[in-house]
């Protein structure tokens, strides 16, 4: 089907997309919006090309680019927490936590001190 092979072609474009705005606190409505495929079919195929959920991958994708601020810069963890499109600091550390076993201040403290 010449859609199914469009739609393998087409992801290394989402995933860049995805790269470019993701401070911007993109949902996966967001990202299925810009392709032009029914949720439920981009979502399948997603999981199937990447091996994760699209919601997965945003988040993992969130985390690791705030583990790099924390350990790369100065900014409080409520600037990353904003810059990186999470609802609430709470949230954002919470989230962080749970993905590193370790709080964010934490993940801070050890990288600045390995």
């Amino acid at each position: 089907m010449v859609k199914d092979k469009f739609i393998t072609h087409s992801f290394p474009d989402v995933l860049c997309w995805i790269e470019k705005n993701i401070h911007r606190g993109i949902k996966s409505t967001d990202v299925v919006a810009i392709t032009g495929y029914s949720r439920s079919y981009f979502l399948r195929e997603f999981q199937l090309f990447i091996g994760v959920s699209l919601s997965q991958y945003i988040r993992e994708k969130r985390l690791i680019i705030s583990a790099s601020k924390l350990t790369w810069t100065n900014l409080k963890i409520r600037e990353i927490s904003d810059e990186m499109g999470f609802p609430s600091q709470s949230t954002f550390c919470q989230t962080f936590k749970t993905y590193f076993n370790i709080s964010p201040t934490e993940y801070r403290y050890n990288s600045k001190n390995l």
